[in-house]
């Protein structure tokens, strides 16, 4: 008889904790918080979890639960490939508590999704959701043994639903997605075949039928008039099967009919576990399949334009915005030539009136291919003048180039086809994003403090890049995801607090000045400093994949967005330069929030959020908002060099961006660049994008533009304020959040204002 050895306990053995006594350090305690108060307030309604006793985590636990999760699956890989000894497992606990140590003190942090998802059960099943963005072309595509299946066609036939279907799945988990529409992929789409007649039906009794389905031709269900009826699972996957049902009945099958129940699909307001939040109702779901179906009826015969399969992207926008992620981000990459995408967002002409009520959901770039001419410069520049779109990637660049400064070489990332939508990651087909952050000022006060020593770099990258890398173990749901996850294991180790960090460790800016031909000249101490700092990464990498036996990552570095982490942490945002040196920051809270009497009894002023104007001209208020007021103060305020953002003109911008992916990041750069409008001034303002466009061909992989926010209005998010304004209004706050608050904090899920995790709003809450 053979004896089945029990190997539960000696699995339980990898699960990494903390011990009590070194927990009891920082219990009950806080770091210093950016912006006197204001990141603790984002990080306690975007990333503390519900404990199991209803409570909110308090941020020493929150860091516990990310750090034991990630350093878990260190010790589960090292037992999988028989290295996991006692030895190993003394020296993982010395760098936990290390990484513990830094992370509670906002030297380094994981990403949003990090805070959020790290060491739940959720993300132990579903390794997708510690990945903040994807990116996915629009061509036919296999699902292989993947989670979501195909409930018409095979796993093993080339679908043209799978990037819609991958998209609104990544979607629903809170991921951003890029989707490449360009002409080379969606020219492989098969011609519409038929036309399919849809047909919802409910049981009346569900909660929304009256209030909402009704009004979406929705019948009950004693009135079906289909044999065959697909009935929706109340779950993610359910949502993800119906889509690939209606898109692919186009194309594959002989249903002419569908019937489609959505009886089960959990009402409006419904808690909903895994991820967290409220459920949407099935309107939504009912909504976007019905668009969806419209846009392909109409192409019987032919090919769906790279334009319409944007149209269906953008619905599935919608579609997760109405439901509980409550943001989403995307971005559909397309042609320079395209004159239909280019112009798609211009809802003058007749032909794009319907479409904008859904192509607010993406944001749109062009990649500038080979052969750009001043004159396509020129017509990009305009665009971009009047509509702040499209932004441009350089697919090419992003292909044969890491750093700049390590030359080309066709080699060095050749699967790549687009990026995420914040674009500071270079990313193949079904990848994701996998980021952490480095805090450059929190580092220089620390040193300067004598607190550390200038070890602190190469230690914070060291921390920073073991942390990411084992992420790329986590379980992928789909299988072109862990084909490529495997294979190229891509980081995104990034940096924030760029301009204030310059100031303070250097005293001047990173970029000096401009030669006579226009190119800048950079602040070589910071550029030896990222340099050094990037092969640091890049050293760690290369060890730690050899101690867990895997390839070492294909890239390494980033600059990222970096809007609430860095609001968390009171640093200038990734590369970007702060809104002025004294602000007010105002949040939007639910009335009944708990938070609305804590911060009235702190001392900030809260008040209805307004709404509009009467036609007497009086305010109107919303009584179930209200607007916190936060007095902030940048970093760097009162340094001689400071620059508002506003103040640092368009070809410094570009020339930090072209800095940063220089010397320190080899996937690319998040960049808002930001330009003046003036009347009567538009053809100069034109040819000033076009000259940072033709001078940094080649330079930047992924850049955007807006234009520089002005006018008032009241309760604007950031106002400028002088520094006597700033010091009066801090006087008027008594004590600080943390003080006053119980233990014993229940917050209910608020979406009345969400602060996104990136620059501009562009990415998702968490």
């Amino acid at each position: 008889m053979i004896e089945v050895q029990d190997r539960s306990n000696q699995r339980m053995t990898t699960k990494m904790e903390l011990s009590d006594v070194f927990l009891s350090q920082y219990k009950d305690k806080n770091p210093r918080w950016g912006y006197d108060g204001l990141g603790y307030i984002v990080y306690l309604r975007t990333y503390s979890r519900k404990k199991a006793d209803g409570q909110m985590e308090q941020w020493y636990e929150t860091v516990q639960r990310v750090t034991e999760g990630n350093f878990s699956l260190e010790a589960e890989r090292l037992q999988e490939i028989g290295k996991w000894t006692e030895e190993r497992k003394e020296k993982l606990v010395q760098e936990m508590e290390r990484f513990y140590h830094l992370m509670f003190n906002l030297v380094i942090t994981p990403p949003g999704r990090g805070l959020w998802m790290s060491g739940t059960d959720y993300a132990k099943k579903i390794g997708d959701a510690e990945n903040n963005c994807w990116f996915v072309s629009m061509r036919p595509q296999k699902y292989g043994h993947s989670k979501i299946q195909p409930v018409i066609g095979s796993i093993d036939e080339l679908l043209p639903s799978m990037p819609a279907v991958f998209t609104f799945d990544q979607a629903m988990k809170g991921g951003g997605v890029g989707v490449n529409i360009q002409e080379k992929n969606t020219s492989l789409m098969p011609k519409v075949k038929r036309k399919v007649e849809l047909i919802f039906i409910s049981k009346v009794d569900h909660d929304n039928f009256a209030s909402e389905l009704q009004a979406l031709d929705v019948l009950p269900r004693e009135q079906k008039r289909a044999v065959f009826t697909h009935h929706v699972k109340d779950s993610r996957e359910g949502w993800a099967e119906s889509l690939q049902l209606v898109i692919d009945s186009h194309f594959t099958g002989s249903e002419e009919v569908l019937q489609i129940d959505v009886s089960e699909v959990r009402p409006r307001g419904s808690e909903i576990r895994g991820f967290g939040g409220i459920a949407s109702g099935p309107a939504p779901l009912v909504e976007m399949l019905q668009v969806v179906n419209r846009i392909l009826n109409r192409r019987v015969d032919s090919q769906v334009s790279p334009v319409e399969w944007g149209d269906i992207i953008q619905n599935i926008g919608r579609c997760v915005v109405a439901g509980n992620v409550r943001r989403t981000a995307l971005i559909l990459i397309g042609d320079r030539e395209d004159h239909d995408f280019i112009t798609s967002k211009d809802y003058r002409l007749e032909t794009n009136k319907e479409a904008s009520q859904w192509r607010w959901a993406s944001n749109n770039s062009i990649d500038l291919g080979s052969d750009v001419s001043r004159e396509t410069f020129l017509q990009i520049a305009e665009n971009i003048y009047y509509n702040g779109e499209p932004g441009v990637v350089d697919i090419e660049t992003a292909k044969q180039f890491g750093r700049l400064i390590d030359g080309q070489n066709e080699q060095v990332d050749s699967l790549v086809e687009g990026f995420n939508p914040c674009g500071e990651i270079t990313l193949p087909n079904a990848s994701p994003c996998n980021l952490f952050e480095i805090n450059l000022p929190r580092i220089h006060e620390l040193i300067e403090l004598g607190i550390e020593d200038q070890g602190l770099y190469a230690e914070a990258c060291w921390l920073a890049t073991r942390y990411a890398y084992r992420i790329t173990f986590r379980p992928y749901e789909w299988e072109a995801t862990r084909e490529i996850v495997y294979q190229h294991r891509r980081l995104g180790v990034g940096i924030t607090g760029v301009s204030d960090w310059a100031l303070m460790k250097f005293g001047d800016r990173v970029v000096m000045s401009f030669t006579e031909q226009n190119q800048p000249v950079y602040n070589e101490r910071v550029t030896a400093q990222l340099d050094r700092m990037y092969r640091a990464v890049k050293k760690t990498n290369q060890l730690h994949a050899e101690e867990l036996g895997a390839d070492p990552s294909i890239k390494l570095t980033t600059v990222k967005p970096s809007g609430s982490m860095s609001l968390l942490m009171g640093v200038s945002a990734g590369m970007h330069w702060h809104w002025s040196p004294y602000m007010i920051r105002r949040v939007r809270f639910a009335a009944n929030s708990p938070l609305v009497p804590v911060l009235i009894e702190c001392g900030y002023p809260v008040e209805p959020a307004v709404t509009g104007f009467d036609a007497e001209g009086n305010q109107k208020v919303d009584s179930h908002t209200m607007v916190a007021e936060f007095p902030i103060r940048a970093a760097t305020a009162d340094h001689p060099r400071f620059q508002t953002e506003d103040e640092v003109p368009l070809r410094e911008q570009a020339a930090l961006q072209s800095m940063l992916q220089t010397y320190w990041s080899d996937n690319a750069v998040s960049a808002t660049l930001k330009f003046k409008q003036a009347e009567g001034k538009g053809r100069e303002g034109i040819e000033e994008i076009a000259d940072v466009l033709e001078t940094y061909r080649h330079k930047l992989k992924a850049t955007s533009f807006l234009p520089h926010a002005v006018g008032t209005y009241p309760q604007m998010p950031l106002e400028a304020i002088s520094r006597e304004q700033y010091e009066q209004k801090v006087a008027q706050i008594k004590a600080k959040p943390w003080e006053i608050m119980s233990d014993s904090v229940t917050l209910e899920d608020d979406s009345t204002d969400v602060i996104g995790e990136c620059e501009n709003g562009a990415c998702p809450i968490r």
